[in-house]
């Protein structure tokens, strides 16, 4: 994808957050105007800028009690590298391939032993600085960089399919909108990557302890909980426990 293109659109700020929002689960467009507190008008022009360019696809899904709306998913996945030092500055941004259209690693052992004689080979070559060849030795490290994106891409596509059970487990077990913000709770906990605190969990679900808890509470009920969500529970209930006292 072109550099400038992807820039262009996560450049919005709105876009982003349409985006985040719909990359939790998919979204109807009254959802999103709900969630971001932005009117319809003004998200349609965003969301027409993302269907156009790829981003995201939409269906029609017939309404209980109305004409069909539109349900807006996430199209792409995409992953994007930037090396800035004193003589370079390369923004690279490629697709991940998941499943069937991806490029499986028959033996990803022997991938990874075959990247590795080739780094030390070339790393052998470069201390070498009498016979040293700049064109050839970076073309030899690009070729690397080439091979450790094809592992980078495979564990991606791996963790993006794993993430889209979780999401499928959760949306079974939690169906409806009276469970949207357990759901949304579900996912902050299981894809956070720093610790999970009260503080943390209060500022992505903004809804007061009392409630967080009792939504903490349905998730275990449900086996919903990794043990950072269990821990949680634990201390929110202590902590609400001694402010009764």
């Amino acid at each position: 994808m072109d550099e400038k293109e992807f820039f262009k659109l996560v450049g919005n700020e709105t876009r982003r957050k349409i985006l985040r929002s719909i990359a939790h689960e998919p979204k109807y467009l009254f959802q999103l105007a709900k969630e971001l507190e932005r009117s319809q008008q003004h998200l349609q022009q965003h969301l027409q800028c993302l269907l156009e360019k790829g981003w995201l696809i939409q269906e029609l899904v017939d309404g209980p009690h109305g004409p069909a709306r539109k349900l807006y998913r996430i199209a792409k996945n995409l992953s994007v590298r930037i090396t800035l030092s004193e003589h370079s500055f390369d923004i690279d941004v490629f697709d991940i391939q998941i499943g069937h259209q991806s490029k499986p690693i028959d033996n990803l052992h022997s991938h990874l032993e075959e990247i590795s004689n080739d780094l030390a080979s070339t790393l052998s070559h470069v201390v070498q600085k009498d016979q040293q060849d700049y064109a050839e030795q970076i073309q030899s490290l690009n070729d690397i960089l080439d091979k450790l994106g094809s592992v980078e891409s495979f564990i991606l596509g791996k963790k993006i399919s794993i993430t889209g059970e979780l999401h499928e487990t959760i949306s079974m077990k939690l169906e409806g909108d009276d469970h949207r913000k357990d759901r949304k709770l579900a996912y902050t906990i299981f894809r956070s990557s720093a610790p999970i605190t009260i503080g943390l969990i209060q500022k992505e679900i903004k809804t007061k302890r009392s409630e967080l808890l009792a939504s903490l509470k349905r998730l275990n009920e449900k086996n919903l909980l990794p043990e950072s969500g269990l821990n949680l529970l634990n201390k929110l209930e202590v902590t609400l426990s001694s402010q009764t006292e």
